[in-house]
């Protein structure tokens, strides 16, 4: 049955998408093509609190800064993500892969009570990368390692496209063990960036450490159940310098479901479910693999 066991590899740059793939069919064959498909949905709300600083004098003549509370600015935002990634099989050991994609998004601001409506669309990134397994599953567990990097993206900031290349950087590995019909999988990623030029604005993005341990169970010889936890931490982000976006980490919850409809086609269908005591993200996917 081992063989039956649906996985996914993470090497896409944003979302956790699952690729099913049988255990021994990982990686694309040597010397074939595949594309994956994937169609994904957040709805992501945000609470931020907004204070301002009020200066008071003491009789002595000392000055005290007072945070002063001046509100909430609430938003709710609905993402739509179109990934497609080709890869190709250079060996048995060793696959590259190139990946585009597009977004839409829609987000309604409350801010003091007064809303605000915008709306985005377009192109988002170009990446490349390629994976690599050290070593095949045996008596201990296989392991597989790869790097990503987005060669082109576009970030629009006030109506107005910025265009970056080679800003932003990924490393990843994979390790799985099967016990019949289980198979216990862990994926770990660390995303890195450089500064990045947004006209006005010299930005640094934070960077992303995701540690995710999932367990996968073979229902039948086509279709596998799978479910798991996402630990991220992220770095500060910076502008010009300073920074806007703090450090911290959260944790969300995994499942999912893979099912071969053809020796040549496979779909996947994962959620992820995130809520902190500021960010509230739940995000839904589905993926299309095609062997050809």
């Amino acid at each position: 049955m081992k063989r039956y066991i649906l996985l996914p590899l993470l090497v896409s740059s944003y979302f956790l998408m699952a690729k099913p793939l049988k255990i021994d069919e990982i990686l694309t064959q040597q010397n074939n093509f595949r594309l994956d498909t994937t169609l994904a949905y957040s709805n992501i709300q945000t609470a931020t609190n907004l204070s301002a600083i009020q200066t008071f004098q003491t009789k002595n003549g000392d000055v005290v800064n007072l945070p002063v509370y001046l509100g909430e600015n609430k938003t709710n935002t609905d993402y739509l993500n179109y990934d497609f990634t080709l890869r190709y099989g250079v060996s048995k050991d060793i696959e590259v892969f190139a990946s585009t994609n597009a977004y839409n998004s829609n987000t309604k601001n409350d801010i003091f009570g007064k809303f605000k409506s915008q709306s985005n669309k377009g192109f988002n990134a170009l990446s490349l990368g390629f994976t690599y397994q050290i070593k095949a599953e045996n008596d201990t567990p296989a392991l597989l390692i790869g790097a990503s990097s987005k060669i082109y993206e576009k970030t629009k900031i006030n109506d107005k496209n910025h265009s970056n290349k080679f800003k932003n950087f990924r490393i990843f590995a994979t390790s799985f063990y099967t016990v019949d019909p289980v198979v216990f999988l862990l994926n770990t990623s660390y995303s890195f960036n450089r500064k990045k030029d947004l006209g006005a604005f010299k930005r640094v993005d934070a960077d992303i450490l995701t540690i995710s341990p999932q367990v996968y169970f073979a229902v039948n010889p086509y279709s596998s159940i799978n479910w798991g936890i996402k630990y991220t931490h992220f770095g500060k982000t910076k502008a010009n310098n300073k920074t806007i976006g703090n450090s911290g980490s959260n944790l969300s919850f995994l499942i999912g479901l893979s099912y071969e409809l053809s020796s040549k086609l496979f779909v996947s269908l994962n959620a992820e479910f995130l809520n902190s005591h500021q960010v509230s993200q739940n995000t839904f996917s589905m993926t299309l693999s095609y062997k050809f």
